[in-house]
């Protein structure tokens, strides 16, 4: 089988003929490149049908795509035909035929005189254009065969080896640009069944984290004015954050990696929007370097983040700050701080009771961190730390 190589013409060509030839290997080299452009696989095919025609100096051409629950060949694509033939009309693809000839044996299949031919039998669609002679080439090999390139024409001019090579050139780009479509094709396929896996997966966590709330929320209204009452409210709070984490996860499309800046930037809007009453006109601003992270790590960075803005809403003031800072060499950091007075001497992160800070120093601990007060600021101040691997 001839591959992606110059048409060889012998010294006794003549000057017409070594015209043809090299047209012939300038349309080869104008398909080659439109087949690596176009994803379109309708339109290749109908680009190779042009190429075939011009190439062999003929009104017809087509493709004939095999179709296996039929063991018949669909006219793809195809130029020179009646209206309303190409996409529909039907040829057979047994050994009867020239192209289901050419199509079981992977051999090349010159048919100069079937008005004569007592090998095959004219299909009907080529006798109605009175067809005198037809050429077909196999599209693909083995398992990955696609169908038969075949060239018609209505003139008694035979066609020769030299047509077949190029004719045979063009099936065998045309299949590669074939298979190249269907791996695309394959992969488009399971991104569309991961999207809609992970929709669904999706709904689910949302509609269980909104039933674990209602539930906690039940419980602490049932418990008001008793000592449980406040731990189950704070409880109902998080299972909200966590799920408020896990919709913009969902929303940003963020896949297995996440910018790290722009998802702490929604989460600080977030934040804002959720203000009470009590804490209109304070604000948070957020300052984050440039990095990403994968979505597990970046999930853990934005629970720490919204515990510890929360917690400087409910007992701080003024202005909340946040920064978050990336460097290979170093840990990964994020400061949240306001211009609260302070926490008292005796305050460690790690000892502390409350659910919040338990909550901040066992994410950060289990992903090799730690949470630190810097004193030196004079006013209240969280450092988390996280190792540079999380990058």
């Amino acid at each position: 089988m001839t591959d992606g190589v110059p048409l060889q013409v012998g010294a006794g060509a003549t000057q017409e003929e070594l015209a043809l030839r090299l047209r012939q290997q300038e349309l080869i080299a104008r398909f080659g490149s439109f087949a690596l452009r176009e994803d379109d696989l309708q339109a290749t095919l109908d680009e190779a049908c042009q190429v075939a025609a011009e190439g062999l100096e003929t009104k017809f051409a087509k493709v004939l795509e095999w179709l296996p629950a039929e063991d018949l060949f669909l006219v793809r694509a195809g130029v020179g035909w009646r209206p309303g033939e190409v996409g529909h009309a039907r040829v057979g693809a047994d050994l009867a035929s020239p192209a289901g000839f050419a199509f079981r044996t992977g051999q090349p299949l010159i048919s100069n005189h079937l008005e004569d031919e007592d090998r095959f039998r004219t299909p009907a669609m080529l006798v109605e254009h009175g067809i005198r002679r037809a050429l077909n080439v196999l599209i693909g090999e083995g398992d990955a065969r696609f169908g038969v390139l075949e060239a018609d024409c209505t003139e008694r001019r035979s066609f020769d080896r030299h047509d077949t090579a190029f004719l045979q050139v063009l099936a065998n780009i045309l299949a590669a640009a074939v298979e190249a479509y269907g791996r695309r094709a394959a992969a488009r396929e399971v991104a569309a069944a991961k999207d809609l896996l992970m929709a669904e997966i999706h709904h689910r966590v949302k509609n269980s984290l909104q039933m674990v709330q209602s539930m906690l929320t039940l419980q602490a209204r049932a418990a008001a004015g008793t000592e449980a009452a406040v731990p189950l409210v704070e409880s109902a709070a998080r299972v909200r954050t966590i799920a408020a984490l896990h919709d913009r996860l969902y929303r940003a499309d963020a896949g297995l990696e996440v910018e790290v800046a722009s998802y702490l930037e929604g989460l600080a809007a977030d934040l804002r929007a959720s203000m009470a009453p009590a804490q209109a006109g304070r604000q948070i601003l957020l300052d984050a370097d440039a990095a990403t992270w994968g979505a597990a790590d970046v999930t853990t960075l934005g629970l720490v983040l919204t515990e510890l803005v929360t917690n400087a809403l409910k007992y701080g003031s003024g202005t909340v700050h946040v920064a978050f800072r990336q460097s290979i060499e170093s840990q990964a950091l994020l400061v949240v701080e306001d211009e609260g007075p302070g926490l008292p001497a005796e305050f460690d992160p790690a000892r502390s009771c409350g659910l919040g800070m338990r909550l901040v120093t066992g994410l950060l601990k289990g992903r090799g961190g730690n949470l630190e007060v810097d004193r030196s600021a004079g006013h209240t101040r969280f450092v988390a730390r996280l190792p540079p691997a999380t990058q």
